[in-house]
């Protein structure tokens, strides 16, 4: 769903929340109570690099995948608190090659990632107990300057990098 939030279809988003939120939470939820009981197994949630940024005009998106990134980051201290031996990981790529840019009605500005080296990489640095996983050089230094510049400022430039993906 791409355009102003009082613009986009309820239905849609409500869809959306529902698959991005709710069926990750339950799904991350019922294995983990198994894999706790075992002390065994690592879960790998898929957030995007758009957990780090605010998200104007596809704000729906973007605030699933920030509830994907906070879950998974705020589990992985509880694990550790209880020195589980359960490893959680949350996969952040920017653009990969997929279908989401025609079901997002988007176009990328920037080169996308095959989808099949974003799974490689995942698999790799899950089993290196990584906790949060970016793949890709421009899309490591996109994360960092999130982290640095002001919110305003992001505000700004996400919106006019959202603005650009546009059909």
């Amino acid at each position: 769903m791409f355009g102003e939030f009082y613009k986009t279809n309820i239905n849609d988003e409500l869809n959306m929340i529902d698959l991005n939120i709710k069926a990750l939470h339950v799904l991350t939820k019922l294995y983990l109570k198994k894999m706790i009981k075992k002390d065994s197994g690592r879960i790998l949630n898929v957030a995007s690099s758009a957990a780090f940024l605010p998200g104007p005009l596809m704000s729906t998106y973007y605030s699933t995948k920030s509830y994907v990134f906070k879950l998974t980051t705020a589990i992985y201290e509880e694990l550790r608190r209880i020195k589980s031996n359960v490893k959680v990981s949350v996969l952040c790529p920017g653009p990969v090659d997929t279908n989401f840019n025609k079901r997002a009605g988007v176009s990328f500005s920037v080169k996308s990632l095959s989808s099949k080296y974003v799974a490689c990489y995942a698999i790799k640095k899950m089993f290196k107990d990584k906790l949060v996983i970016v793949p890709g050089f421009m899309n490591k230094l996109s994360v960092i300057g999130c982290k640095i510049a002001p919110l305003k400022l992001l505000l700004k430039i996400d919106y006019n990098i959202q603005r650009k993906k546009e059909r």
